[in-house]
């Protein structure tokens, strides 16, 4: 079932560098003591991987908070990793204790939830498998597609980052696809995560929801 929805998502991932996607974003930022420094609302045009990814249709920032950078990217010489890849080079089905949990109706589908939660003891040759370690959550697969419908995942310690005494104290992702669509369909994404360094705290609470997923066309250039 893993090698499936892995190779499913691979795919789709594949599919995301010719297509683009409407999302509709909301952040909100407290500092250390909980107080709300800023809010932010936005529409945009995606298109992953394009050398303009983001076109903002409309935004609106109160406070002190960002959305995310709508910049021209740069290019990446680095070699691309397939999510297959990723697995292996990571030892994804033996670092993790995969359940199956039950059975739910997600998207219309009925979907296999699989709980998971990190082996102990497990080798650590690098800051991604010191992350992986960290997580737990659960997954919900498409019976007949295959595909990742649902995703629910927190982090179960503190995790210090490659930044010196910076500390990710939370982080909680959480991925449902509401309605299938062409490529994906519609979706909400939810990201929570605390920040603590020597010099400040902060908190992020980013909303996106993203739809009518389709090829990449030419957009007109008084976007």
């Amino acid at each position: 079932m893993l090698e499936r929805a892995l190779a499913e998502a691979e795919n789709f991932r594949k599919q995301l560098k010719s297509s683009q996607y409407d999302a509709t974003m909301r952040v909100q930022e407290w500092d250390g003591r909980g107080r709300l420094r800023g809010t932010a609302k936005a529409r945009a045009i995606v298109r992953p991987g394009d050398v303009r990814p983001m076109i903002f249709l409309s935004r609106e920032v109160k406070g002190k908070v960002r959305l995310p950078d709508d910049k021209p990217g740069k290019d990446d010489d680095e070699k691309e990793v397939s999510l297959q890849e990723f697995a292996r080079d990571h030892r994804i089905a033996e670092r993790f204790e995969f359940t199956v949990t039950g059975t739910d109706q997600v998207a219309g589908e009925r979907a296999r939830r699989v709980s998971f939660r990190p082996k102990p003891n497990q080798p650590e040759k690098n800051t991604a498998d010191r992350f992986l370690d960290t997580i737990t959550g659960s997954a919900w697969i498409g019976e007949e597609s295959n595909k990742l419908v649902k995703f629910d995942m927190n982090l179960s310690r503190p995790f210090q980052l490659f930044w010196i005494l910076a500390v990710l104290k939370n982080l909680s992702i959480q991925y449902e696809l509401i309605a299938p669509g062409d490529i994906l369909g519609h979706a909400k994404v939810k990201v929570l995560f605390a920040l603590s360094t020597p010099i400040y705290s902060i908190r992020q609470l980013h909303e996106v929801e993203i739809d009518n997923f389709r090829r990449r066309e030419t957009l007109a250039a008084t976007f």
